[in-house]
C-alpha cells in the first residue's frame, strides 16, 4: 500500500495509468487500504528492467497484452494507520522519505475518523516534473481516458466534497490524469471525507 501510493506521486508524468484505492472504515478499530494499479508496458518494462518490483507489497499479474496488475491490500487498527502515517512525515521533515505522501488519516471528537488525500500535491508533483512544454500536447493525448478513482467507505459518511452515495456509506472521486497537466477547476485540492465509526 505504501509503495503504491508513493509511486502514484511519482509517476503522473512517466506513464499512462489507472488506479482505484479504496479505504474502508470497518468499525472504531479496524481500517482496510487496498489499492489496485494498471501500468501501461511501457512504464512497467521499464521498471522490470531496472530490476525494480513494482509490486513489492502485494500480487503482481503480467497480462497478455503488456500490462502489469498489481494489487495490495493491508488490514490495520486505525491508531496504527495514523501512527504510520505521522511517522512518514516525520521521516520527510528529517529529509527523508515519506511513503505516505498526500495521505493524512486522524480521529475527531466522537466516533468520527476523517481522511484527506492531497489532490494539490499530485498536481504539483507533476508540474514539478520537468516535461517538455513541446510534450504536453503528446501527453494529454496519452492520457486521455486514464484516471485514478478513489472511495472511502464506513458505516456513516458524514460529510465529503466527492460523490455521496445513495446508501451514504461511500464517498467518491474520479481523478483525470489529464487533470494533474492542465488546468481543471472542478478537480478540489483535497478530497475529505469524514466517517462515523459507530
Amino acid at each position: 500500500m505504501k509503495k503504491l501510493l508513493y509511486l502514484l506521486l511519482l509517476m503522473p508524468l512517466s506513464a499512462c495509468f489507472d488506479a482505484d484505492l479504496d479505504f474502508v472504515v470497518h468499525d472504531d478499530e479496524t481500517a482496510t487500504m487496498s489499492a489496485h494499479m494498471l501500468l501501461g508496458p511501457e512504464m512497467y518494462g521499464m521498471i522490470a528492467q531496472s530490476g525494480q518490483d513494482p509490486c513489492e507489497e502485494g500480487v503482481g499479474t503480467t497480462n497478455a497484452d503488456g500490462t502489469f496488475s498489481c494489487r495490495v491490500e493491508e488490514t490495520d487498527t486505525i491508531d496504527n494507520l495514523i501512527a504510520e502515517i505521522e511517522n512518514g512525515q516525520k521521516n520527510a521533515a528529517q529529509g527523508g522519505v515519506n511513503p505516505n505522501q498526500g495521505v493524512s488519516l486522524e480521529r475527531m471528537e466522537g466516533p468520527f475518523v476523517r481522511l484527506v488525500f492531497d489532490l494539490a500535491e499530485l498536481k504539483r508533483v507533476a508540474a514539478e516534473s520537468g516535461a517538455d512544454p513541446s510534450m504536453m500536447g503528446m501527453l494529454q493525448q496519452a492520457f486521455q481516458g486514464h484516471r485514478i478513482h478513489m472511495t472511502i467507505t464506513g458505516k456513516d459518511i458524514v460529510e465529503t466534497n466527492g460523490l455521496l452515495s445513495a446508501d451514504g456509506r461511500t464517498a467518491e472521486i474520479t481523478i483525470p490524469l489529464r487533470a494533474l497537466i492542465e488546468p481543471d477547476p472542478s478537480l478540489p485540492d483535497q478530497f475529505v471525507t469524514v466517517v462515523r465509526t459507530e
